[in-house]
C-alpha cells in the first residue's frame, strides 16, 4: 500500500516537472514574441493554453486522489496542499502567456503597428527572472531564496508603475485613435506581466509554506 502511495507522489512530481519544464519554455517564447512581434510564435502560445490547462488540471486531480484516498502524512499533507495552491498559481501564468500573445497579435496586425514602448522589455525580463526562480525554488525546495522572491517583486511592481504613468500619458495625449488603442493594449501587456510576477510570488509563498509550515507574515499555518 506504501509502496502504492511513494509511487503515486513520485509520478505527480514527475509530471510537475515536466509542466514547469513546458511553462518556463511558453515564458521566454512569449517574451521573445512580444519583442519581435512574431505572429506565428505568438499565435502558437495562444493556441496552446488549453493543452496546459488540462495538464494543470490531470496533476491537479492526481494530487486531490493522493490527499483523500491515501492519508498522506503531515510532511507530504503539506506539499500535496501546496502543490495544489501553487498549480493554480502556474495555470494563472500559463493563462497570462496566451493573454499577451493575443494582443501581440492585435497589435502587429494593425496598418501601422506601433513599436513596443521603452522599459516594457526590462519589465519581462523582471519578471521572467522571478518565475523562473520560483518554479526553480519549488522543485528544488529551497525556501530561504522563496522568501526572497517578494523583493524581486517589488523591484516588478516599481517597473510596472513607472511603465503605466508613461504610457497613461501617451494615451492622454494621443490624438490618433489607432495608436490610442494600440497604447491601450501595452497597458494591457504591461498588466499581465505584473500579475504573472504576482503568481510568481505567490509560488514562492507556498514553497515556504510547504518547507516551513508557514506563509509569510502568516506564520504556523
Amino acid at each position: 500500500m506504501r509502496d502504492a502511495y511513494v509511487e503515486s507522489l513520485e509520478e505527480m512530481h514527475k509530471d510537475v516537472e515536466k509542466l514547469i519544464c513546458a511553462l518556463k519554455d511558453t515564458v521566454k517564447r512569449t517574451g521573445q514574441a512580444m519583442l519581435s512581434m512574431d505572429v506565428d510564435m505568438a499565435r502558437e502560445i495562444r493556441d496552446g493554453d488549453e493543452a496546459f490547462d488540462n495538464m494543470i488540471r490531470d496533476i491537479m486531480h492526481k494530487d486531490l486522489n493522493i490527499q483523500v484516498l491515501q492519508s498522506p502524512v503531515a510532511g507530504d499533507w503539506r506539499g500535496l496542499v501546496g502543490t495544489f495552491k501553487i498549480l493554480g498559481d502556474m495555470e494563472r501564468i500559463a493563462d497570462h502567456c496566451s493573454d499577451i500573445s493575443s494582443y501581440v497579435l492585435r497589435i502587429a496586425g494593425m496598418k501601422n503597428p506601433l513599436p513596443l514602448p521603452k522599459g516594457v522589455d526590462h519589465l519581462y525580463e523582471d519578471m521572467e527572472g522571478l518565475v523562473t526562480t520560483a518554479f526553480d525554488c519549488y522543485l528544488s525546495g529551497d525556501s530561504k531564496t522563496a522568501e526572497l522572491i517578494k523583493d524581486k517583486d517589488d523591484v516588478v511592481d516599481a517597473h510596472f508603475n513607472q511603465l503605466l504613468y508613461d504610457l497613461s500619458n501617451k494615451i492622454e495625449n494621443q490624438e490618433d485613435r489607432l495608436s490610442t488603442g494600440a497604447y491601450v493594449d501595452y497597458v494591457l501587456i504591461i498588466k499581465y506581466i505584473e500579475r504573472m510576477a504576482d503568481h510568481g510570488t505567490n509560488i514562492g509563498e507556498w514553497v515556504v509554506y510547504q518547507k516551513n509550515n508557514e506563509l509569510p507574515g502568516r506564520p504556523n499555518l
